[in-house]
């Protein structure tokens, strides 16, 4: 991403999408970025649990069968351990090439945003992965940076699908009629607080 950026013709836009493997598992963090946390201090999600209450149907996807029933605090520290790492190498690198967008002189009228496809649970719940309908698995970053946007935070409900729109509006283009997503400028700009009222998730039959 750094030698096209470098390379490419400055004088035509672009649109570049960056799919990072990290943190997906398996996680193998550098031992530096492991080495800037105390796995002992780590401290584990609020709502922690050993074991999940019921099947949900899905007990043993790919996700629960990477860490033992039960699920021991010092298991899930292990995790969010190699997690967090893993987390804090892509912050590095996702850091050099920012300092790229800068020193070409990009930083003035280009918009970046960095989101996720989806959570994960890590103990929560007594859970590892995504494949449930709670709220470490379905909430996602989403953060937007550049020219004309404000610093702050939003409590606006948005949906992954809601990106498409939204950087046609931010780049003055209209988008294709028949989209389910919303352009979330009006959000972005302070206009209004919000482009939906209510979300609908939901994972398989559970």
């Amino acid at each position: 991403a750094i030698a096209f950026l470098k390379s490419r013709n400055s004088g035509r836009p672009l649109f570049m999408q960056l799919a990072w493997p990290n943190p997906h598992d398996p996680r193998t963090a550098a031992e530096k970025y492991m080495a800037m946390y105390d796995r002992e201090k780590i401290p584990l999600p609020q709502n922690y649990m050993p074991q999940h209450p019921f099947d949900n149907g899905e007990m043993a996807v790919r996700d629960e069968r990477l860490a033992p029933w039960p699920r021991t605090e010092s298991e899930i520290r292990r995790h969010l351990h190699e997690y967090y790492a893993t987390i804090t190498g892509l912050d590095f690198h996702i850091g050099r090439l920012l300092e790229v967008v800068r020193e070409i002189g990009m930083a003035e009228n280009t918009i970046i945003v960095f989101a996720s496809d989806n959570g994960l649970s890590v103990g929560s719940h007594g859970l590892m992965g995504k494949q449930n309908v709670y709220e470490p698995g379905l909430k996602v970053p989403l953060i937007f940076s550049g020219p004309g946007i404000r610093k702050g935070e939003t409590a606006a409900l948005a949906y992954l699908l809601d990106l498409f729109p939204t950087f046609c509006d931010l780049a003055g283009v209209r988008p294709p009629e028949g989209l389910d997503g919303t352009s979330l400028r009006p959000v972005i700009a302070g206009t209004t607080d919000r482009v939906r009222d209510t979300l609908f998730l939901s994972y398989k039959n559970v």
